[in-house]
């Protein structure tokens, strides 16, 4: 015992035998402890070795996925890509709405190409857009009208056409129709010598009201055409489907009627700004002058309207006194730039 007790722990050779042997299967037992606790940390440590490679493995694929993301989104760093992430989301979204947009073209151009579409869009005055739809709707619905009195009209020759047996009914029929017809021939003529008497009357209408235009007409057409800056040749008069009297814009150039209902706000505007100046140069013919007091009516009218109709006012100023208020410093400086010196007199109110 105690050459065992030299050979493996030297420090108890002295104790008595059975102390030793007690302190030895002590030191035993915590040494097979410690072997059971340091396989369990190596086997510990195997696994997590292998879960280590398998995240170094996955590191780098991620890696390598975010370098070519990287190259393919244009950046410099990982950093950056979820800028380039939100770009590439909002790139998709405008795509997407361009192509939602491209088919409502399509849809709208009736098959035609977008150019061929846009082109069309632009030869459009804007001014006719609304009378235009108006008068659409009005066909529409007299179109509908006429349908649904021609379903009536054969929805009751069809009754009468099963009623008929081939006997005698049908035979008065047949003398009916013959009298419908003689009926029909002189109806016929007397439409056509109506239809050509109301053409001739219309001509004479034409040239009477051309010949006819009075002073203010003629001079409202004059500054009509000056305040839009030539895009209307003038204004007449004209009929409307009932025959009542109406005044219309002419378009230069093309010669195209257009009714007030047809005009944009500002063009109206317009329209009444002349007839109203043209009035007054008429009324100061034979009158004492008076002052013309006007505020702010150029609040919808572009800078080339806007120009033309203080010129006109500043042409109007030489035979009477004209008042303009605004609150728009931009109608003050136009009238500086374009209003001769000595017809312009600014005060400002404070």
């Amino acid at each position: 015992m105690l050459d065992l007790a030299d050979t493996v722990a030297g420090d108890l050779k002295d104790p008595p035998p059975e102390a030793a042997a007690a302190e030895l299967n002590t030191r035993l037992t915590r040494a097979r402890r410690a072997e059971s606790q340091r396989q369990t940390l190596q086997d510990q440590l195997r696994r997590e070795n292998k879960r280590l490679g398998k995240s170094i493995q996955a590191i780098a694929g991620i890696e390598s996925r975010l370098e070519s993301m990287c190259r393919e989104a244009g950046c410099s760093s990982y950093d950056d890509l979820p800028v380039a992430e939100k770009r590439s989301a909002k790139r998709l979204q405008l795509e997407a709405d361009l192509s939602r947009l491209d088919e409502r073209l399509l849809e709208l151009s009736g098959g035609a190409t977008t150019e061929n579409f846009i082109g069309d869009a632009l030869k459009v005055d804007p001014d006719s857009i609304a009378g235009d739809i108006e008068l659409l709707h009005e066909n529409i619905e007299k179109l509908n009208q006429e349908k649904s009195d021609l379903n009536q009209t054969i929805g009751e020759e069809r009754t009468e056409l099963r009623q008929m047996d081939g006997s005698a009914r049908a035979a008065e029929a047949a003398e009916d129709i013959q009298i419908q017809v003689g009926r029909l021939e002189n109806d016929i003529e007397q439409y056509a010598r109506l239809k050509i008497a109301s053409r001739v009357l219309n001509l004479a209408i034409d040239r009477f009201r051309d010949k006819s235009q009075g002073p203010i007409l003629s001079r409202a057409s004059s500054l009509f055409r000056q305040i839009t800056g030539g895009s209307f040749e003038g204004v007449r008069a004209e009929f409307d489907g009932d025959g009542n009297p109406m005044l219309v814009g002419v378009r230069a150039g093309s010669g195209e009627i257009v009714a007030v209902e047809g005009m944009s706000d500002g063009t109206a505007d317009q329209l009444y700004l002349a007839l109203r100046l043209a009035g007054l140069e008429e009324y100061l013919v034979a009158n004492e002058p008076m002052p013309f007091i006007v505020d702010d009516i150029l609040i919808k009218f572009d800078d080339a309207r806007a120009t033309a109709t203080l010129e006109a006012l500043a042409d109007l100023s030489a035979k009477t006194q004209v008042i303009f208020f605004t609150h728009h410093r931009h109608l003050v400086r136009l009238a500086e730039e374009n209003v001769a010196e000595g017809a312009l007199i600014r005060h400002d109110l404070v």
